[in-house]
């Protein structure tokens, strides 16, 4: 239990280190963005320097000590990356001599799935701050007939944490929405073929393509130090359209343990268990019913 204790730390620490990092370097480019483009160096092809010393990237260390400012560094992502490998091994090493691997990639499970699930019940949260903010501007409009300027702006960033934030959380709790009418009746063996097949050709390559064009966009709203349009306030949107690749990131990281799950269930003929705290009603009444038509 104490090595799965620091698992868990060393992973959610390596996750905070990556997403810290890909902060940094979005706003490192937001400081020199102007006098790196007409260079080559734009938004949309700025994720190379984010990951890696590419050649073209010693323009923007360049701009920053012509600027005096701090350059971005890859090692802080590298070092994220570093702390969720060894996270991966201390799961996956042999507790005892022999331990198949089943068991192994069942520890796995369970860090990436407690870190989505920490960042989707705190996000959660974003529903009440959103529910103030549009009872507030109800009350104010038509009963003190002030209506505020900030209301629509916070109305949209929050629905759009509580949504894109979620999905990593929904992921590892398999509560998306799919056509299952046949999958629901196939053995779960057949189901984790299906799934490793999709993950494989669909999931992850849709993932990476968008955290790649997600860091492009947010780049580009840091390059601009975009706000928003839609109110006189106009705040600051660029520090919330980095959600878009942090997002990408963590579905990443989950899918890998999805991945996993089929691959236990191939194994040994049934899913492994999830965490579990809220249940649609639609899902247990399924579950109930499959367990009596069982036990007759």
């Amino acid at each position: 239990m104490k090595l799965d204790r620091w698992a868990f730390a060393l992973f959610a620490l390596g996750v905070a280190v990556v997403i810290a990092a890909m902060f940094w370097s979005l706003s490192a480019y937001g400081e020199v963005g102007r006098m790196v483009a007409s260079k080559g160096l734009r938004p949309n092809n700025s994720f190379a320097c984010f990951v890696s010393w590419a050649e073209r990237c010693a323009l923007l260390t360049e701009a920053h000590a012509k600027k005096g400012t701090t350059p971005y560094s890859p090692l802080a992502f590298w070092a994220g990356v570093a702390m969720i490998l060894a996270s991966f091994w201390l799961q996956l090493k042999p507790r005892i001599p022999g331990e198949a691997w089943a068991p192994r990639l069942q520890r796995l499970l369970l860090p990436v799935d407690r870190v989505s699930a920490i960042v989707g019940q705190f996000f959660a949260w974003s529903i009440f701050l959103l529910t103030f903010a549009v009872s507030y501007e109800v009350f104010s409009r038509y009963v003190l007939g002030a209506p505020t300027d900030w209301a629509f702006d916070a109305s949209y960033i929050l629905y759009g944490l509580l949504f894109i934030m979620a999905g990593a959380y929904a992921l590892s709790r398999n509560a998306h929405v799919r056509g299952d009418f046949l999958y629901r009746a196939w053995p779960q063996r057949r189901q984790a073929m299906m799934d490793l097949l999709l993950y494989v050709l669909f999931f992850f390559p849709a993932i990476i393509a968008f955290i790649y064009s997600g860091y492009g966009f947010a780049a580009q709203s840091w390059f601009s130090h975009e706000h928003s349009a839609y109110s006189p306030s106009g705040p600051p949107i660029y520090h919330y359209k980095t959600v878009i690749p942090v997002t990408g990131v963590l579905l990443l990281l989950q899918g890998v343990v999805e991945v996993a799950r089929c691959l236990v269930c191939i194994r040994t003929g049934g899913w492994p268990q999830r965490l579990h705290d809220v249940e649609e009603l639609e899902k247990l009444i399924l579950e109930d019913r499959a367990s009596r038509g069982a036990s007759t």
